[in-house]
Formats: structure tokens, sequence, C-alpha cells
């Protein structure tokens, strides 16, 4: 059964869209050339993109949940889908900090930055799935 999708599943599509999106574009740009990295280049292969990786399975869930209308396991390793679009979503969060707060001597690239807002979008859809007032659908 194909359904709407809440504005909490939204934001969590749009994030693992972003996310991905973002990790084709410039991750670090070199300093004093033209040359820059993106997140799937080697030596941020693949640290960087599991980020993009974690925005994907979730708002993948999500999506062919809510537009294919295919049901999935209530849990999966005994965690909830809720948890795991938390867990997900954290973990991307604690990447990109990662790279935030580490001194590479690279300027950071709009790949990166807009990885990181991706990943807080992520981090928001799934807090705002777990607040939704009518209880997560389909997430039990």
């Amino acid at each position: 059964m194909k359904s709407t999708p809440t504005r909490a599943e939204i934001v969590l599509m749009a994030g693992g869209a972003a996310a991905l999106i973002f990790s084709l574009f410039a991750f670090y740009d070199l300093p004093g050339t033209n040359l820059s990295l993106n997140a799937w280049d080697k030596g941020l292969f693949p640290i960087a993109v599991y980020p993009a990786l974690a925005g994907v399975i979730s708002g993948g869930v999500v999506a062919l949940r809510r537009f294919a209308g295919i049901h999935f396991s209530s849990t999966v390793g005994g965690f909830t889908w809720l948890q795991v679009h938390l867990l997900l979503a954290i973990f991307a969060g604690l990447v990109m900090a990662g790279y935030l707060i580490s001194d590479t001597g690279f300027d950071r690239g709009i790949g990166f930055w807009g990885m990181l807002v991706a990943t807080s979008a992520q981090i928001g859809g799934a807090v705002m799935l777990k607040n939704e007032p009518s209880g997560p659908r389909g997430l039990a």
C-alpha cells in the first residue's frame, strides 16, 4: 500500500539525496591549485563516503516503503527502523564532525559543506520521525 510521506520522511529522503549529490562535488580544494578532491577520490574513500551511504540507505528505505509500497521487516538485527534511521544519521553526523574539526591543510569545498548540511538534515529528520504526533507510520 502506497502512502504519502510525512515531513520527517521527506527530510530524511532529501538529506540522503543531498549527501549523495554533494559527495560528488569538491570535498577539499588543494590550495594554490585548481585541483580538488571529492569524497570518492583516493585518500578520502571510503570514510568520507559513509555519510552519503548512510543517507542513501535511510532515505531509500523510506522511499521504497512510501512510493513502491514495499514492506520491510519491523526490525533489523534487533533494532526498529526508527532506531536504524537515528543511528545512521548520528553516525553520518559524527563522521562529518570529525572532518570538520580535523586540520588537513586543505580548504573545505562545497561538497564538504553540502554534506555537512545534509547530515544535519538527516539527524533532524530522524528526530522529527521519533517525535511525530501520529507516531512513526510503518516503522514499528
